[in-house]
């Protein structure tokens, strides 16, 4: 039978904080007391809430990604405890100032990590086009509902240049690598652009994401958008894998030829990514079928991409996909979104 909320601790003041929330909001609570209990009812709970009383001892266990996770903690909390959110996929809702919060957990009320589709955009080798991808997934789920695009690549030179927001004012990444833990409506303080919720790269010379700031900005933008796609970059850092850990979805981008099929595999291997896809991109005079590029990386066929001569260009001016590409483009990316899923309410 589904629980509705599964809250794991110890801590009679947590638990005491939870049930007046769930009494508030009239949803039931049902609590257990070891962090072993978690084992068996990881998946049944619509939501699931852990103390930070428990959350290290939870985070041992390498439970398997799910949403709907939150470490709950007051201003004592150790950094143990709260660096444990990472491995839980959790947010951290910080008591008592975060009550409202969780009442809207509670209540379903988040906007919201049940429903949040989120798609990992990974380049089977340099220069195949993932970010350009990533941009076009993102402008066709703007149409279908809240849609944000999360820039992972240290190197790329920031997405926002695709989408010719470069000069759109707002944070980016440099206002953000100390993120841990709860944030707020994120949605307010980064730029919006064709319909796109932005968090790309700047251009200041710090690289490294850290898991816990990358954590946070996807918990927060979860609470907001229906859809959230993430451009992971090759660096496979920290904040690159963590993004894979946390994605629904890994979409490999993969070159129509030989060198492309053989880099792909190396980048999967390295990755470690799960449940992921191909999606080839075509070219002229390619000799390789795009059922044969998925069947030699052993992953399911998500579409293919065709070679559209306006983007470079348009990339240069900082036109952004949408607006330059062709209708054969567009309708591709809108094809391996709807393969994808993604947007669907999943609740």
């Amino acid at each position: 039978m589904t629980i509705e909320t599964l809250l794991c601790t110890a801590d009679d003041a947590i638990a005491a904080a939870v049930s007046a929330a769930g009494a508030a909001v009239q949803r039931p609570v049902v609590r257990v007391s070891e962090a072993e209990a978690l084992i068996g009812r990881w998946r049944e709970a619509r939501v699931v809430l852990v103390g930070a009383d428990l959350a290290v001892l939870a985070a041992r266990w390498g439970l398997p990604s799910r949403q709907g996770v939150y470490v709950l903690a007051d201003a004592s909390a150790s950094p143990a405890a709260l660096s444990a959110s990472v491995p839980l996929g959790a947010a951290t809702i910080v008591l008592p100032e975060g009550g409202s919060w969780l009442a809207d957990v509670l209540a379903g009320r988040t906007g919201s990590a049940q429903r949040t589709s989120r798609i990992a955009v990974l380049g089977g080798s340099g220069g195949v086009g993932a970010s350009t991808l990533a941009v076009g997934l993102s402008c066709a789920g703007a149409s279908l509902g809240a849609t944000a695009l999360v820039d992972l690549d240290p190197l790329g030179g920031g997405v926002d240049l695709l989408l010719g927001a470069e000069r759109v004012p707002g944070w980016r990444w440099d206002k953000l690598r100390a993120a841990r833990g709860q944030i707020g409506q994120l949605r307010r303080e980064v730029p919006e652009v064709a319909g796109v919720t932005l968090v790309s790269m700047g251009r200041d010379g710090t690289t490294a994401l850290t898991r816990d700031a990358v954590a946070a900005v996807l918990a927060s933008l979860s609470r907001s958008s229906d859809l959230v796609v993430m451009d992971v970059g090759r660096s496979l850092d920290a904040g690159s894998r963590e993004a894979l850990r946390a994605s629904d979805r890994v979409v490999v981008l993969c070159a129509q030829d030989v060198r492309g099929v053989a880099a792909a595999r190396m980048t999967l291997a390295a990755a470690e990514a799960t449940g992921a896809g191909v999606v080839v991109r075509m070219r002229r005079g390619g000799a390789i079928r795009a059922s044969e590029v998925a069947s030699a990386l052993e992953l399911p066929l998500l579409g293919t991409i065709p070679h559209d001569g306006a983007l470079a260009p348009a990339a240069e001016r900082g036109v952004p996909p949408d607006k330059a590409a062709g209708r054969r483009w567009l309708k591709a990316c809108a094809a391996v979104l709807a393969e994808l899923g993604a947007g669907r309410d999943r609740t």
